[in-house]
């Protein structure tokens, strides 16, 4: 009787120390911890990909190369450029816009401010810009022009054509010369909305 205690003992203490016990319990998943992780992961993503397309959109660099955009923008000012501004609609008479000129992609972006758009007839007379045969009113003071360039004459603008003059009217190289000329929609960056640093 008493070996046969002992032999029911040691049956009892292998079957406890021989790793295959199937009465262990299982861990459970915290299922909580899973669905927050789950969705900060998520937030963080949103979040990274919101700020990676508000620099892409709104804050692409551009630099005010020389005076000709005085007074407005000074040379070497930091100027923001709203990249898809032009995306969903059309720069329009008055618009900042920052381009490469004849599309030269070695060049620096050139800063101006569009005068005429595609359809416009514009010419220079007397120191004045007529757009479609009216006198263009000036949003900002600007000197009466002393050279009308190209522009001395009526000229249309074709599909995709703009007309750009520097806010320093006679101290600018912009569509009056041939070295800039029309600006196509395709050599525009986007629009200027502020200068950097505020």
């Amino acid at each position: 009787m008493f070996l046969s205690k002992n032999n029911r003992l040691g049956k009892s203490t292998l079957n406890r120390n021989d790793g295959l016990n199937f009465r262990r319990r299982r861990r459970k998943i915290d299922f909580e911890k899973v669905k927050y992780l789950g969705i900060l992961v998520a937030e963080l993503a949103i979040v990274i990909c919101f700020a990676y397309g508000v620099v892409l959109a709104f804050g692409k660099q551009v630099e005010c190369s020389n005076a000709s955009m005085e007074p407005t923008y000074k040379t070497a000012d930091k100027l923001l450029v709203n990249t898809i501004a032009y995306k969903i609609g059309t720069p329009e008479s008055n618009d900042v816009i920052a381009f490469k000129p004849k599309s030269n992609v070695n060049a620096n972006y050139s800063v101006k401010r569009v005068i005429g758009v595609p359809g416009d007839t514009i010419y220079i007379s007397n120191g004045r810009i007529y757009l479609n045969d009216e006198l263009y009113k000036e949003n900002i003071e600007v000197e009466r022009i002393e050279n009308a360039g190209i522009a001395a004459t009526p000229i249309k603008l074709n599909e995709n054509q703009y007309f750009v003059l520097g806010d320093n009217r006679n101290s600018s190289e912009d569509s009056r010369y041939e070295s800039v000329g029309f600006v196509a929609g395709d050599d525009i960056l986007g629009k200027v909305w502020m200068k950097y640093p505020f």
